[in-house]
């Protein structure tokens, strides 16, 4: 090749690599700085106020607090509920507190006073079965004296505590003296009768020996507001005590029979408790009549006995007497205080002043149920008590004044 093909060759070249080689983009290069990009505007956040973010805390830092306190007390509520159900499914007894009023434990004998106040209503596992059963345990009791200071109470009740109290007597073999207080009517003076000696306050209010039975008919102010009494009952006296009803004449000769015999078993207690109306401790004229035979051929004891109860029946006709007025009819034996009550007592038991510690029993409460709690598992609507007082007849040797107003 010729040195000026050769030049030519090379001179060619870079034009036909250039041609033949694909096309590329060049940048140009500047040597001016590069231009700032501007970020974009943002609009900075408006700050909160003071009261709002203050209201806002507030009110997050309350419902906190008071939901806690909502689900805390709830929790509480619940535990204490079902702790008192479980206690009162338990039924625990009542406890008996034992208070000195004279002398000590060195003493060799103790007469113990049993308070029975208020409205008497069968308690099984309450405070005067609970005392009654602590006297009977206690080796030291040598006599009792019962102060009683109430209107009365169901038939039932007051008859339960009268048995009890004759079970004592008989298995202690100690002298047991009645103290009447304010007033010691019907079922008061029912209990009475199981003592020895009865002791009633010169402004005592006692007696009122009978039977109630407290009925109620609503059947006119039903019939006003239009209701309607209509119940399916197998027997035409399953209905009897209805109030919505009238009771027919076949009813009331059933509840009749049902108080004359509560009030014959009322004699017989008052016989029982007071000798002279069964025919004891005649007087001199009277008792000339013994042996002898009258003109239907009763004996003169069985004279004075009949004599006896018709003067009781007369007595018993329901009235109260002051303490006056029942100590000349014989239905108490002595006027006088719980003092004097006390030193019968003490006398009657073989004991001195010295020798005697006298206790008086009190009803000590279960924590249950001196916080109240006791009355969470028990009703407690009074619609609900009145109904219940209204709808069921109950038997009463009670102050007709001093009948519950709702069922216990």
């Amino acid at each position: 090749m010729k040195p000026e093909e050769a030049d030519q060759t090379t001179n060619e070249s870079p034009n036909e690599n250039a041609a033949d080689a694909p096309a590329t983009t060049q940048t140009p290069v500047s040597n001016a700085a590069p231009r700032p990009t501007t970020p974009p505007l943002r609009v900075p956040p408006r700050p909160i106020g003071f009261w709002p973010l203050f209201f806002k805390d507030v009110t997050v830092s309350v419902a906190g607090v008071a939901t806690f306190c909502f689900l805390t007390f709830f929790l509480l509520f619940a535990t204490i509920v079902g702790l008192a159900g479980a206690l009162n499914d338990a039924s625990e007894s009542a406890l008996v507190l034992e208070e000195t009023i004279s002398g000590d434990e060195t003493a060799p004998g103790k007469i113990v006073v049993l308070p029975i106040e208020g409205v008497i209503e069968t308690d099984e596992y309450g405070f005067l079965r609970e005392a009654i059963d602590c006297i009977a345990d206690d080796e030291r009791v040598r006599g009792v004296v019962l102060r009683i200071n109430s209107p009365g109470g169901t038939i039932a009740g007051s008859d339960y505590y009268y048995t009890l109290l004759k079970d004592l007597k008989a298995e202690l073999d100690v002298p047991i003296i009645a103290s009447m207080g304010d007033v010691a009517a019907s079922g008061g003076y029912y209990i009475a009768t199981a003592a020895d000696r009865i002791f009633a306050e010169r402004s005592t209010l006692t007696g009122s020996i009978g039977v109630i039975v407290s009925m109620y008919d609503a059947s006119e102010l039903c019939e006003k507001v239009g209701v309607t009494s209509t119940p399916v009952v197998s027997g035409p006296m399953k209905g009897m005590g209805d109030f919505m009803k009238k009771p027919t004449p076949e009813e009331t000769a059933v509840w009749q029979a049902l108080v004359d015999e509560s009030y014959e078993q009322f004699l017989d207690v008052v016989r029982a408790g007071r000798p002279w109306y069964r025919g004891e401790n005649s007087e001199n004229s009277e008792n000339k009549l013994a042996g002898q035979n009258n003109e239907d051929g009763e004996t003169g004891e069985n004279a004075v006995s009949e004599e006896r109860d018709a003067e009781l029946r007369r007595v018993a006709d329901g009235r109260i007497y002051t303490a006056k007025q029942a100590k000349d009819l014989r239905l108490i034996d002595e006027i006088g205080f719980l003092d004097n009550a006390i030193d019968a007592a003490i006398e009657a038991a073989g004991l001195t002043q010295e020798t005697a510690e006298v206790v008086r029993y009190e009803e000590l409460e279960s924590w249950t149920s001196a916080l109240g709690l006791s009355a969470l598992t028990k009703r407690s609507e009074p619609l609900e008590k009145a109904l219940d007082s209204v709808a069921t007849p109950r038997g009463y040797y009670i102050l007709p004044r001093a009948l519950p107003t709702t069922a216990r």
